[in-house]
């Protein structure tokens, strides 16, 4: 089966589109191990993002926290924040993914519910994402109808758009409400941060085989290192060198898969310093060593 990949641009914006310019919005069921190295990469979009774990752990992290979510809770991501997931340990991780244009919900940009409402979540950067407890009243309230929103979108009775949309208000008036109790100080979004890390991430992939200077990263964006350095671990959780490893051991597992290469040569081909290093990126982004790799996947599916 082939493996799932998240389509992007040079700014890391999701590509797909998530429901029809009529009914913006999709219910997926996803795993995990059917991505490209068994998690879903950095990426962002426009639509609010909902996960609901089924069977195993998910992390996601976002900019320098990680909230790990198991079944019976879920975690709201807002829109236009990048993010990315896996799970501990490479372990199994099935989960439900709502995702919403928020004129769904609101309507009109500037009716009364998009700003009284809406706008104060979405144009904080403060609130990046929600936790949506099931051990809290609300938050199994709001679970019990996104699930809801599940069942009606696959079975798609009569009527189930308007019901859907009714689901939705209900869950998000319950979430805002709840947000809204903790006053969290509003902070516009910022979207020169944001193409920053855009264009770090563009000059990082298209180096990735080569030896990458710092000094050289922050020239692209105009920042001195130090400064370039916290940016990037700022927005993504991460060190330069520590996504820098991982998207090499991403890269590295269609050559591995194909058995045609030694490691030194696949070290090499996506720009490893050596095969021990490319070795012990590969163990901490897919839990065994390259050359298990590929007997561990046909007892896997088996």
């Amino acid at each position: 089966m082939a493996k799932r990949k998240i389509l992007v641009d040079d700014t890391r914006r999701e590509l797909e589109e998530h429901g029809t310019e009529t009914f913006p919005l999709t219910v997926n069921h996803d795993d995990l191990w059917m991505f490209e190295g068994k998690n879903v990469p950095i990426h962002w979009h426009q639509e609010i993002e909902i996960s609901l774990p089924r069977e195993g752990k998910a992390v996601y992290q976002i900019y320098q926290n990680s909230y790990e979510i198991s079944p019976g809770d879920g975690l709201l991501v807002n829109r236009n924040v990048p993010h990315s997931c896996h799970s501990p340990n490479n372990e199994r991780a099935k989960y439900t993914t709502i995702l919403v244009r928020p004129d769904f919900l609101y309507g009109d940009f500037g009716s009364d519910v998009e700003r009284n409402c809406f706008q104060p979540f979405l144009q904080n950067s403060a609130v990046p994402c929600l936790c949506i407890p099931g051990t809290e009243a609300w938050g199994k309230e709001v679970l019990e109808k996104l699930e809801k929103v599940d069942t009606l979108f696959y079975e798609k009775p009569y009527c189930y758009e308007l019901k859907i949309k009714g689901l939705l208000c209900e869950a998000f008036f319950l979430i805002l409400v709840h947000q809204q109790k903790y006053q969290t100080p509003f902070v516009p979004a910022n979207r020169v941060e944001l193409a920053r890390l855009a264009q770090m991430l563009d000059y990082i992939h298209t180096h990735s085989e080569s030896v990458i200077s710092l000094e050289k990263l922050g020239e692209q964006v105009h920042l001195s290192r130090e400064v370039c350095c916290r940016l990037f671990r700022k927005m993504t959780g991460k060190t330069v060198t520590q996504y820098l490893e991982e998207y090499r051991a991403s890269k590295s597992l269609p050559l591995v898969e194909s058995g045609q290469y030694s490691m030194t040569q696949i070290a090499d081909l996506v720009g490893f310093s050596n095969a021990s290093r490319f070795a012990a990126a590969f163990r901490q982004q897919f839990g065994c060593n390259p050359g298990e790799y590929n007997s561990r996947k046909r007892q896997e599916g088996r």
